[in-house]
């Protein structure tokens, strides 16, 4: 198993993280689940969507599971929590219920294309802060400004050797769907605009944005952050070009000159 407080304090040290990131685990039962976990419904009593749970994690500092009872039906079917029922699959029920404006046919190619688990492959989703996570996470979510996520793509694609740069799908909503699923099962980072769920149950603030990361691919992306920062180039706070003369209003070299007793 890799050194997660390592790992999380290199992030810490090249990004400074507002948040903790976040280190994600597919669960095929409840005994992979550490001690201490919190499971929404049985230990506080709410029903609560995926990306609420990850907000928790990632401000609270707590470690959490979600399941099959989660209250997001699109988190749900992404991780493989819920089943693919053919009036789901067709899109007519979504288009019966006139979720987010969808004709049958949108909702049924939405579903197609959008990244899925083997149905009952999984039953929970765990999470935690990635320096106290007790298990083996198969990704790290990483919430930040644009320009630490800029730090981190960059350390990415340099360690990891991908000059080329970094395919991914935007979406407007649903991002676990791409920072979670679509990331473990590509085995490459996922970049995500906060969309729909985490915007309208304030999780994310307006200046941030998310990327992740296949835990794979965490030690190459730390050689590549310890490298970014020796550049000189890639780091966080961004380096400013600052060694230029002042400029001032009119008179100021001339009264400057004269407190010298240069006039």
């Amino acid at each position: 198993m890799a050194d997660l407080k390592q790992l999380a304090e290199g992030m810490n040290r090249y990004l400074s993280p507002q948040t903790f990131p976040v280190a994600v685990r597919m669960c095929a039962s409840e005994s992979e689940l550490p001690d201490k976990t919190r499971i929404p419904q049985r230990d506080l009593g709410i029903t609560i969507s995926l990306c609420h749970a990850v907000a928790l994690a990632r401000r609270y500092g707590w470690t959490m599971a979600i399941d099959k009872r989660q209250s997001c039906y699109v988190a749900g079917i992404s991780m493989g929590l819920l089943p693919l029922l053919p009036d789901v699959v067709d899109g007519s029920l979504v288009a019966s219920l006139k979720l987010w404006g969808m004709t049958q046919e949108q909702a049924a190619k939405s579903i197609e294309t959008m990244p899925k688990f083997e149905y009952g492959k999984y039953q929970y989703v765990l999470m935690a802060p990635l320096d106290r996570a007790a298990f083996e996470p198969h990704c790290v979510l990483f919430y930040g400004n644009p320009a630490q996520v800029w730090v981190l793509l960059s350390a990415y694609l340099s360690g990891t050797g991908r000059r080329g740069g970094l395919d991914i799908t935007l979406t407007t909503g649903s991002g676990c769907t791409n920072l979670i699923t679509r990331a473990i099962q590509t085995d490459e980072a996922q970049f995500g605009l906060i969309g729909t769920g985490e915007r309208l149950v304030p999780h994310t603030q307006d200046h941030e944005c998310a990327f992740s990361i296949p835990m794979g691919k965490m030690e190459p992306t730390l050689r590549g952050l310890e490298a970014g920062y020796r550049s000189g180039v890639f780091r966080y706070p961004v380096p400013t070009f600052l060694r230029y003369n002042s400029q001032h209003p009119p008179g100021y070299d001339k009264m400057r000159s004269h407190l010298l007793g240069e006039d």
